[in-house]
Formats: structure tokens, sequence, C-alpha cells
């Protein structure tokens, strides 16, 4: 009986010694890898440039490093920081964060805070000192990269920081349209060499408007950005053929699927006489008036009737009608955003005029349209191609021609009292 048991015993002996070795080695590899981590931990905060003064700072330990108030050292210590990581990207992720102050704190272990992780005030401003370094880097192809891929359509903050520099130029905004997916990417290289050669092809009697729309559409991306960073007379230089009404309208249509053209035929065409009764205080309702009953041909007549309705509507909302048209003669215009000229008007009447301008920033965009409804086409698709705000003076009539009109906000609500308007128009 005992032989037999004997060989069972010392299975079992083995067996036991074995484990506890084994517990022994487990216990001690999570200290060995804690010890590899500190070290690669501080060899990577060595790599950190830090400059002199926050060095002898760091060795005397000095408190404003550790304090949460704004001073001089600490400030360094976060420049130190982001100079570091920018390095790698503009862009760190939760672990290129957790690391490099996991380092800082492991070299420095006076630097960990009371509470948390110990770095959390540390990586918050860290955070906040990229996000502030990346906001004027609208050229900058990571960050125009990544607004693309993450941004919320109409989210956070409304800022200017992005307008163009000259204080008179009209205030852009970023302008919602084709995804990058939905258009053809063009290498930077390249870029170059299609805006000298649509330069060229505008420079023709008759240009080519298919193949200018080929190029705008692979320079979108790249155009966008520049219109964002440059005034209205660099752009225009740079892409001539936005001085063509045919690419405006064409260049709407590809941003925003309207044909504004067709539509002012349309649907303002046939608003025409009711905003003329519902106008008939205006005083362009008086000068227009005769010329108007002078006309004989019925095409004719509706043509005047809606290019005097256009005139006309911004006294449906009481609004400031010199922001959508001026005369020539009355001298150089000060408004910056998009406006029609009439030159040569014979005695004020609007509809007797010898040349209609669209301009911007006191530049001329567009030199001639042929009548005010193809200016007023112009003018709208501007105002989306360059990202201009509305002007606050003309805010309504604007989003009355967007919503009712063009019928680009079916799925918004419209201000009730533009609602009243429009539906005051189709009665």
């Amino acid at each position: 009986m005992a032989e037999r048991l004997i060989p069972i015993i010392k299975k079992q002996a083995v067996f036991m010694s074995l484990l506890e070795k084994l517990k022994t080695s487990e216990a001690h590899r999570p200290l060995m890898v804690d010890v590899q981590r500190r070290d690669s931990r501080a060899r990577d905060s060595s790599h950190i440039a830090f400059p002199p003064l926050l060095l002898a700072a760091l060795e005397r330990r000095n408190p404003e490093l550790k304090s949460s108030r704004k001073s001089k050292t600490r400030t360094l210590l976060l420049q130190a920081l982001f100079d570091h990581l920018s390095s790698k990207t503009l862009y760190p992720t939760h672990h290129q964060y957790v690391e490099l102050l996991s380092s800082l704190i492991t070299v420095y272990p006076y630097l960990k805070e009371n509470f948390g992780s110990g770095y959390d005030a540390l990586h918050e401003s860290l955070k906040n000192k990229f996000k502030k370094e990346r906001r004027p880097l609208v050229s900058d192809e990571e960050v125009a990269r990544m607004r693309r891929k993450f941004s919320i359509t109409g989210s956070g903050r409304k800022r200017t920081s992005e307008v163009v520099q000259i204080p008179l130029n009209a205030v852009r905004t970023p302008v919602n349209g084709p995804t990058a997916t939905e258009e053809v990417c063009v290498e930077e290289r390249n870029i170059t060499e299609i805006v000298k050669t649509m330069a060229e092809e505008v420079k023709k009697i008759r240009p080519d408007m298919m193949f200018l729309q080929e190029q705008m559409t692979k320079t979108r991306e790249y155009r966008r950005t520049y219109i964002l960073s440059h005034p209205t007379r660099e752009t225009l230089m740079e892409f001539p053929c936005l001085r063509l009404p045919e690419i405006l309208l064409l260049e709407m249509k590809a941003l925003q699927h309207i044909d504004v053209d067709k539509q002012v035929t349309l649907v303002l065409n046939k608003m025409a006489p009711m905003i003329l009764l519902r106008a008939s205080h205006s005083t362009i309702i008086k000068r227009c008036l005769e010329t108007i009953e002078d006309c004989q041909e019925g095409a004719v007549k509706k043509g005047l009737q809606l290019e005097t309705a256009i005139l006309c509507l911004p006294s449906l909302f009481s609004e400031d009608a010199s922001l959508l048209f001026a005369f020539e003669e009355s001298g150089t215009s000060q408004v910056v955003t998009p406006q029609i000229i009439l030159s040569g008007c014979k005695e004020g009447v609007p509809l007797q005029h010898s040349l209609v301008k669209v301009t911007m920033d006191k530049d001329i965009i567009v030199e001639d349209c042929t009548d005010i409804s193809l200016a007023l086409c112009v003018l709208f698709s501007i105002y989306f191609v360059f990202g201009v705000e509305y002007p606050k003076g003309l805010k309504k009539t604007l989003t009355f021609l967007e919503a009712f009109v063009f019928k680009m906000k079916e799925e918004k609500f419209p201000p009730i009292t533009l609602k009243r308007v429009f539906n005051s128009l189709c009665e």
C-alpha cells in the first residue's frame, strides 16, 4: 500500500515546487516591466529640450511649476512639452499625452499632483495649448484634413480669426460643399500648373467652359483654403475664371446642387406682379412703372417686371436696398459685400441701364451682366463661392431668396415673418 502511495506523493511534491517557482516568477515579472517602462519614460523625458531657465527651475523644484495659476515658469514648461510633441504631430493621441506626461512625472516626481492620475491639470493645459496653436493654421494640410474629417457642420464658436486681414473685406466663412470623397484629389505640385492653365484659358475670346469647370473641380479644396486666407483682389488674380458669370453659376450648382438662374426664371418671375403690388410704396416702383407701361411686347414686359421686383425685394422687409444695388453715378460705393452696380441709368430709372456690374470689396467681380436677374444670380452665387456672410441689413431678403426661391432650406423652418410674406405673394 505504501509503495503505491509514494510515487503519487512524489509527483504532488514536484508539482507544488513547480507551482511555487511559477508564482515567484510571475510576482517578479510586473516589477521588471515597470522598471523597463520607467527607464523608457526617463529616456523620453530626457529628449525634451528644456531651456536653461526652465531646467534651473526644475532642478530647484520651483513651486510655480506645480501651481494652477498662470506663471512664466509654467508657461515655459507647457511650451517645451508642446514643442516636443508637435514635432511629431499636431493632433496627439491620448496615449501620446499620457506617455509624455508620465515620463515627466517619473523624472520629476515632485510635479505629481495630489489628485487623479497626477498630471490631469497639466494634461488639460497641454491639450488647450494644442487647440490654440492649431487655430491660425488654416492653410496647414494636416489641420485642413482633420477639419474635413472630424468637424460637425454649424458646431463650435463662430470666430472671425480666419477672416482676411484687410478690415474692409467682407467676412468670410467656410462653405459646405461636396465632400473630399466626391472630388478629384490633386497633388499640390500639380495645382500650380492647373491654375496657370485656367488663367490662360480665360484669356481666350471664347473660353472652354467645360474645361474650366473640370479644373475648378480639381482645385476646389485648394481654392477654399486660398479664399479664406486671401483678399478678394488676390483671389481674382489667382482664379480669374471667377469673373465669369457662367463659372460662378456652375460652381454654385456644384456646391449647393441648385440652378439659381433657373429658379429665378421659374419661381421669382411668378411672384413679380405680387411683389410690385406689395411694394407699391417704394420709390423704385414709381421710377420704373412708366418704362414698364410703355413696353408693348409681353415677354419683354415680364422681364422688366422681374427686374423691378428684384430691386424692390428689400423694401418688403424694410431693409436697406443700397446693400443690394447702387447707381454708379452716385459715386464709389462703400459696401464691401456683393452688390449690383447699375451704370448709365437715364434720368435715374434703374431699368434704363447701359451696364450691370457685380462688385465686392470695391473690386469688380463680373464686368458685364446681361440683365438684373442674371446679376442677382451672380450676386447670390458669390456669397457661397467666396463664403461671405449675409450683411445684417439684407439678411431677411437673402434668407427669403434662399428658402422660398432657391429652396435651399426646405428641411428647416424659416422665420415666421418670411413665411407670412411668402404666403401673401402666393395669394
